[in-house]
């Protein structure tokens, strides 16, 4: 590796760049990036990737070797949460109860019986069609 490769890996890696991304531009093997560059402690600017809040978009500070945070505080998670709670991913079923008859909503699951655990247990153990619910 020439000295003026040396000099770009190193330009590249404080813009941000992935080792892979370097590899490809200057037709080095990916593994020899990153050798190079943990030996001589290049990592990618931080201020490239500052994590942004999901709520109010307010850039959050980032601490070492802890997970990324979402949220720059509680007040904005529980709003976050509080406007997103249903899952747009799980599907929602109308299924009807086997012990009370009455349809209920199942959400990600179709294999359900019951639309309640009572149920499932007057079914189970007795009293059938004592469900409230």
């Amino acid at each position: 590796m020439t000295n003026a490769q040396k000099s770009m890996i190193a330009e590249m890696r404080r813009q941000g760049c992935s080792y892979a991304k370097i590899a490809q531009s200057l037709s080095i093997s990916e593994n020899t990036i990153k050798t190079f560059c943990r030996r001589n402690r290049l990592a990618k600017d931080r201020a490239a990737n500052t994590p942004v809040c999901k709520q109010c978009g307010c850039s959050i500070e980032v601490k070492d070797k802890r997970k990324p945070r979402q949220f720059c505080s509680d007040k904005c998670r529980a709003a976050w949460w509080y406007a997103n709670h249903k899952s747009p991913s799980k599907t929602e079923y109308s299924l009807i109860c086997a012990n009370c008859g009455q349809p209920f909503v199942s959400i990600g699951s179709k294999g359900r019986k019951y639309c309640s655990h009572r149920c499932y247990i007057n079914a189970r153990f007795g009293e059938e069609h004592g469900c409230n619910e």
